[in-house]
């Protein structure tokens, strides 16, 4: 998602992806034309020349990838939610604030038009006060092996409430 973006950013560069498996990293920077690869999150955290990170992995470990960054000093963009709970949430924010870099999580939902509108509604008064949200989001995530991880609470968290839910 956010790579067609940077790529075509006067002022961005990719100079590094990670991954779980050596053979589809090594084939997406490829693809990408990204110079180097690591096999894990970590490594390339402690060894990449990168002023930011992207940190776009299972839910239980945005605390410890974004606080390895902060420490390192680095800028982090993590993706929702930002932890599994207030407290890794909390931790990773004062982190953020003692090393001096901004750390964000982005909401790609809240600026759909379908979302800006809903929010335009309520906020003229049109729809009056709301008190309950009732949706429904269809996706094919539970058929894929490697995003089964959202279901299981101990690494998704909050499930869909967090997943979704999140972005309104």
């Amino acid at each position: 998602m956010y790579l067609p973006a940077l790529k075509n950013h006067p002022k961005a560069s990719i100079e590094a992806v990670a991954g779980r498996n050596p053979e589809t990293t090594r084939a997406f920077a490829s693809r990408w034309e990204i110079r180097k690869n690591y096999e894990n999150a970590e490594e390339l955290i402690e060894k990449a020349e990168i002023d930011a990170l992207i940190v776009a992995t299972g839910n239980d470990s945005h605390c410890p990838l974004t606080l390895k960054a902060l420490e390192r000093g680095l800028h982090v963009l993590c993706e929702k939610p930002l932890g599994l709970n207030f407290p890794e949430a909390a931790k990773m924010a004062a982190k953020a604030k003692e090393q001096g870099v901004v750390s964000m999580v982005p909401f790609t939902y809240s600026f759909m038009p379908a979302t800006r509108y809903l929010r335009e509604l309520i906020m003229d008064g049109y729809l009056g006060q709301p008190y309950h949200l009732n949706m429904r989001y269809y996706g094919g995530g539970g058929r894929k092996p490697g995003y089964l991880w959202r279901f299981d609470t101990r690494r998704g968290g909050t499930g869909a409430l967090g997943d979704i839910g999140s972005h309104f």
